[in-house]
Formats: C-alpha cells, sequence, structure tokens
C-alpha cells in the first residue's frame, strides 16, 4: 500500500502517509511497547511478570547470587568458606582496592551475558544495572565518578554498543554520579577468553591509556564491568588510574569466575 506522492516548492518529490498507513505504524509501535516490551516478560524463562521486577519469582530464587553463600572480601569471588583474599587474588589483585559481583558465572547467568554481549539483547541491560544497584548500595560504594572497560571503535561498531557502557551509564541514572569515560583502548589485544591469568596481563600491555586526566586527581573511581575472570582487565586500568592520579578505585561487576587454581 503506497502513501500519495507530493511535490513541494522545491520540486522535491514527497510521499504522504495515508491514514491506513499510519494506523500500521500505531499498531506496530503499540507490539513493540507493550506486548514486546521485555519489562513485562521474565529474563530467564519468559513468563509473563507484568511489573517492576525483569525475573520471575521463581527464577529469582534459582538465579546465583554470590550474597547466597562465602565470598573473598577482596575480590568478591565464590569461595568454600570466607576469606580476606583468596588464592585468586592474593598478592595479585593490588591495584583494585575492592571488587564485588552479583552472581555467580554459572549456569543461565553464563547464558545471559552471553546474549547480552554478543546477540543484541541490550535490554539486559535494565536487569543488570538494577542488580548492580542494589549491591551498590548494599556495599555502601561511594565513588566521585563511575566508568567502564573501553573498546576499540572498531569493536563497538561491529558489536554496535559496549555492553559495558550501558551498564555504566545506568547506574549513573541511578546512584546520580558521574559517569566518563577515563580510559581508552590503543591498540588491539588477542581475545582474553582461553588465556590464563599471566597471560592475560601480558596480552593487556600497552593498549590502555588513561584520557579525562584532570577528571582524576584524588578522586575515588568505580569500574564498571560485565564479567571479572582472572581480574586482569580491571588491574591494568586501575594501576592507570592510579597512576594518573586516583586515590582508590573499586570494580563492580554483573558476574564473576570462582575460584582460579593457577
Amino acid at each position: 500500500m503506497k502513501g500519495n506522492k507530493q511535490k513541494n516548492t522545491d520540486g522535491e518529490v514527497k510521499v504522504k502517509s495515508s491514514p491506513m498507513l499510519a494506523l500500521f505504524g500505531k499498531i506496530k509501535d503499540f507490539y513493540r511497547n507493550n506486548v514486546c516490551n521485555h519489562k513485562w516478560r521474565c529474563a530467564v524463562c519468559g513468563k509473563d511478570v507484568f511489573g517492576n521486577d525483569y525475573v520471575c519469582d521463581d527464577c529469582d530464587n534459582a538465579l546465583p547470587y554470590l550474597s547466597k553463600g562465602d565470598f573473598c572480601e577482596h575480590c568478591g569471588r565464590k569461595t568454600k568458606t570466607a576469606q580476606k583474599y583468596c588464592l585468586t587474588c592474593k598478592g595479585v589483585l593490588t591495584e583494585v582496592d575492592k571488587m564485588r559481583s552479583v552472581f555467580n558465572y554459572e549456569g543461565v547467568i553464563v547464558k545471559l551475558i552471553t546474549d547480552f554481549k554478543f546477540k543484541r539483547a541490550e535490554y539486559l541491560s535494565d536487569f543488570f544495572s538494577d542488580a548492580l544497584y542494589k549491591l551498590y548500595q548494599k556495599e555502601n560504594f561511594n565513588p566521585d565518578i563511575i566508568t567502564y572497560v573501553p573498546m576499540l571503535k572498531k569493536a563497538i561498531k561491529k558489536r554496535g554498543y559496549n555492553q559495558t557502557e550501558l551498564l555504566a551509564n545506568a547506574l549513573s541514572s541511578k546512584t546520580g554520579v558521574d559517569c566518563a569515560l577515563l580510559t581508552e583502548k590503543v591498540k588491539d589485544t588477542s581475545h582474553q577468553v582461553g588465556l590464563k591469568r599471566k597471560e592475560r596481563f601480558e596480552n593487556l600491555q600497552g593498549s590502555i591509556r588513561v584520557i579525562n586526566r584532570d577528571l582524576l586527581k584524588g578522586k575515588t573511581v568505580l569500574i564498571v564491568d560485565d564479567v571479572t575472570t582472572t581480574g586482569a582487565t580491571a588491574e591494568v586500568i586501575a594501576k592507570k588510574l592510579k597512576s594518573g592520579g586516583s586515590k582508590r578505585v573499586y570494580l563492580l561487576t554483573v558476574a564473576s569466575v570462582a575460584l582460579i587454581k593457577e
């Protein structure tokens, strides 16, 4: 069905939408905003929730929240017993002053984060940022500024967005703390997946530099990320931030991988 063609004063042809096309547009918008509204369905099982919660009660109770068990007081990872410094972070993750994660990286959380990062499930930033905000409040984080893990421009273009930027901006809106990009990635690196901790540190050398240095002096910075694996990325960024004048650096992530034995 076509609209009516009309010429404007410049001789350009414009299409005037018919009432039927306008109606179809309204129906499409209603379907997108209501029938397809992700807030109306559980992010895990898809069951109707029709509220402000992003997951149904059954799924929420089954999620691997780290608060349900013991974790390391420093890096926030799941541990068999409560520890001040676990074997994964002791003597290694020293630049980040405090790290916390909402979930253990297992089960359905792995799928949700994978969808969020690689399958254009941007709507999950609402669910994740809400969970991050609750943990932020519980842990009494009080940063001067929020930042996130940088990506190369070509990587952002390929993916369509930087998922950590979405999380950081959403958390900034909830907390009222300003969000800014404080570092940038200046060279491509190999994928970190499958690399051991030492290899990750080596892979990241020379890839990050500080920007907006004037925002750093004497400030406490909170880095937001999706997953803490070895902690190498956050450690490298934290070292750069402190060399740029930051007083202390915290890390808040959606999930973290449990004790790494190396």
